[in-house]
């Protein structure tokens, strides 16, 4: 598994249209999955974390 620095990642997103709309689209769905159930942000953060490896399954 790769480790990507920040400097990295951020340059994907900027220079890699599929990296960049897939990123869009995450942040706005979290924006909105905080609207939406007035949620603290640590919630969101913990189910980005736990979706880590298993959002292939």
């Amino acid at each position: 598994m790769n480790n990507f620095t920040d400097d990295q990642m951020l340059n994907a997103i900027q220079n890699n249209q599929i990296v960049k709309e897939c990123y869009e689209e995450i942040k706005a769905n979290c924006m909105k999955l905080s609207k939406n159930t007035n949620c603290p942000h640590e919630d969101i953060d913990n189910l980005l974390n736990y979706l880590i490896g298993k959002w292939h399954d």
